[in-house]
């Protein structure tokens, strides 16, 4: 267990560095030798560390030659962002990035409501029953925040069961720990009555999807892509402050909001 945490940490610390900057692409990392004794673990813990950064694409182990960081945006994959936005300490997520969180929302945002939609298409009378349970559940606990967040996984999970579909449940895997920080951002960013309208929302589409038409279902996927695109505004503005030292992504958002308004 302590040679697991170790390496962890050599993920979590290089992880980070390459995200930020501080590691460009094509760069050199240090001897394991300097490796490990700049991170204080050894050189077994190193060596499990950076073969699951290779095994993520974001490292290169030439034997012989050395280690060579690689561009991430062009090799890796959702393990590596959903790995930065786990990461936490003393309770705060180590990678808060406005720009990166824009385009996770945005990709929810056209994500989300087409997979909800291929559940309606598919889900028997019983399973419709299991989202209605969970999202009762979801009423009752309200007061509770973060067993809302909670629930509210459940249900993701149990639509992309319904649809049952490999890719879609290994999507939904993969970026569980994105999931969880959309609805926490989401639902911490309601006041009750903010609560409430999501979940009426929710028993609409239910209801829609056992007695409704399918322009009804429509107007259920339709409500729930522009909630989203409320608390994606709202994110924006509570997270366009002073960025940490040494991101660029305050352009990048500007751009980007120029490009929306377009």
């Amino acid at each position: 267990m302590a040679n697991l945490q170790k390496h962890q940490r050599v993920v979590n610390t290089l992880v980070n560095q390459i995200f930020l900057g501080k590691l460009k692409p094509e760069a050199k990392l240090p001897t394991e030798k300097q490796l490990s004794e700049r991170m204080k673990v050894d050189r077994t813990s190193l060596r499990l560390g950076l073969k699951q950064l290779e095994s993520m694409r974001v490292l290169t182990i030439r034997q012989g030659d050395g280690i060579y960081v690689k561009d991430y945006i062009k090799n890796a994959g959702l393990d590596f962002l959903g790995l930065l936005m786990q990461q936490e300490d003393a309770g705060k997520y180590l990678i808060e990035d406005v720009y990166i969180m824009d385009e996770i929302w945005e990709f929810w945002i056209m994500f989300f409501p087409l997979v909800l939609r291929m559940a309606i298409e598919r889900g028997s009378t019983r399973d419709i029953k299991s989202l209605a349970d969970l999202i009762t559940l979801q009423e009752q606990r309200l007061a509770d925040r973060k067993r809302v967040v909670e629930i509210g996984i459940l249900i993701q999970d149990r639509v992309a069961e319904i649809v049952n579909n490999t890719i879609v449940l290994l999507l939904f895997n993969s970026c569980r720990p994105l999931r969880k920080r959309i609805l926490e951002i989401q639902v911490h960013s309601m006041d009750r009555n903010g609560l409430k309208g999501l979940i009426e929302t929710e028993k609409y589409i239910l209801n829609a999807a056992i007695n409704g038409t399918d322009a009804e279902i429509a107007q259920g996927l339709e409500q729930v892509r522009q909630n989203y695109e409320s608390y994606r505004r709202k994110m924006r503005e509570t997270m366009s402050g002073p960025l940490r030292q040494g991101s660029v992504s305050k352009n990048r958002l500007s751009q980007r909001r120029k490009k929306d308004a377009a």
